[in-house]
């Protein structure tokens, strides 16, 4: 009976204990689910958010007030780095393949805008403790030397195509050897090398080429070669002998595609169906295509005159007059007393006036006279001052054209130019060419 009793006592002590424990830990419990509750409700810790740059290649119909929206930026901030933006960039029109970078410190925190504007400059927007500041700046090239060399098929401006030289270059070449080779004559066969800057933004995107620095086009009958050649004052372009290439006038005064017209005391108008005389040059060419000044001079004419529809015409002095018909349109800002540059933009190629197709007319006077201006010579060639220091640098080039590798003699494939050296990261304008 006692043991009884005392099982008894000890199961109640046990219930007891255990009473206490669950009794004791309610509160605890409580608490727990007070504090998970608690958590839900209270926001999640917030992380300092990470500087992001964001690299956009434009695409055709963006703009810039767009594009920022699109990165997150209010109306009124897209608005501030617009105008802050135009203030470097007088004129800014977002151009396609041209590059912007944003630079974020947060989301639609944006810190700074980078625009490479042309093949020249770019715009830099920063933010600091004043607010928006906005420069510009030349823009970041790297250059390297390249050559190529072709065989004419059929024309020269396809062969150079073919070879992968740029039109720019190609157009250069014609500047340069024109003096010394008739483009008018050249034949299957015939045989062209070249030597140029080849310019590339820091971002991988290729620009504008720089300058020839040296050229040569080779046919049955004879060969012509034209070197570029810095004696230490400016830099020029001279021939083998060191006689200098640069004429007071361009021969071929836009980016042709090929001679659909020459000089003529007698020509069949195509429009009016007669014979009459040609008193100039048709360069055929794609509509918009630049036409630049080929000399210094003074506007004359800026404006429609008859059939020679939208024509510009150049006082150069000395009796010598050029006029350029047919334009598309004028210059902006051209007008009778202008003066300009050589190798300065006057128009470009349209069809309006008395013309059949798109193409530039090209005239040259002289004390009212015409002039064929492919064969006319208005200023005698000098020679380099120094002929020992030249012929150093001319052999120096001409290692540059004898290692670009020869096409073969069937049929061309298309190629790409030889890389031939490397040119340190520069900032600058862009190299300055014979027609500047």
């Amino acid at each position: 009976m006692r043991s009884i009793r005392t099982r008894f006592a000890i199961t109640a002590v046990h219930v007891a204990v255990g009473v206490y424990v669950i009794l004791c830990a309610l509160p605890a419990t409580a608490g727990v689910r007070r504090a998970h509750r608690a958590s839900r409700r209270a926001p999640a810790p917030t992380v300092a958010p990470s500087a992001r740059a964001v690299r956009h290649v434009v695409r055709r119909g963006e703009t810039l007030d767009g594009l920022l929206r699109a990165q997150g930026l209010g109306r009124r901030d897209a608005a501030a780095w617009h105008a802050a933006m135009r203030t470097a960039a007088v004129t800014l029109q977002l151009a396609p393949d041209h590059v912007l970078s944003f630079q974020f410190a947060g989301p639609g925190h944006l810190n700074q805008l980078t625009y490479d504007v042309d093949d020249q400059t770019q715009v830099i927007v920063e933010r600091d403790a004043n607010g928006l500041r906005a420069r510009s700046e030349p823009l970041a090239v790297i250059a390297s030397v390249v050559g190529a060399q072709g065989v004419v098929e059929k024309n020269f401006h396809l062969a150079a195509l073919r070879a992968g030289i740029p039109d720019r270059i190609i157009s250069q070449m014609a500047d340069i050897l024109g003096w010394q080779y008739d483009f008018r004559h050249v034949r299957a066969g015939d045989r062209f090398r070249v030597v140029y800057e080849r310019r590339v933004s820091r971002d991988g995107r290729v620009l504008t080429p720089g300058r020839v620095l040296a050229a040569e086009i080779r046919g049955a009958r004879r060969t012509a070669q034209a070197f570029y050649y810095d004696d230490g004052v400016e830099g020029m372009y001279v021939d083998e002998s060191g006689r200098l290439l640069a004429q007071s006038f361009l021969r071929y005064p836009v980016e042709f595609t090929r001679v659909s017209s020459v000089f003529s005391d007698s020509r069949f108008h195509p429009i009016l169906k007669r014979k009459r005389p040609h008193n100039g040059v048709d360069f055929a060419a794609p509509p918009g295509t630049p036409v630049r000044a080929a000399s210094d001079g003074v506007v004359m004419i800026a404006g429609r005159n008859g059939d020679f529809g939208n024509q510009v015409a150049l006082n150069h002095g000395r009796g010598i007059v050029t006029a350029y018909s047919h334009l598309r349109a004028i210059a902006r800002g051209l007008r009778p007393g202008t003066a300009v540059r050589q190798g300065q933009v006057v128009g470009f190629v349209g069809q309006t006036g008395l013309a059949t197709g798109p193409h530039l007319h090209f005239s040259l006077f002289h004390d009212g006279q015409y002039l064929n201006p492919l064969t006319a010579r208005v200023s005698l060639r000098r020679l380099v001052s120094d002929p020992q220091r030249f012929q150093a640098a001319k052999q120096s080039l001409l290692v540059q054209l004898a290692s670009i590798e020869r096409p073969p003699t069937a049929a061309p494939v298309e190629s790409r130019p030889v890389a031939l050296a490397a040119l340190p990261v520069v900032r600058r304008p862009a190299p300055v060419a014979i027609t500047q």
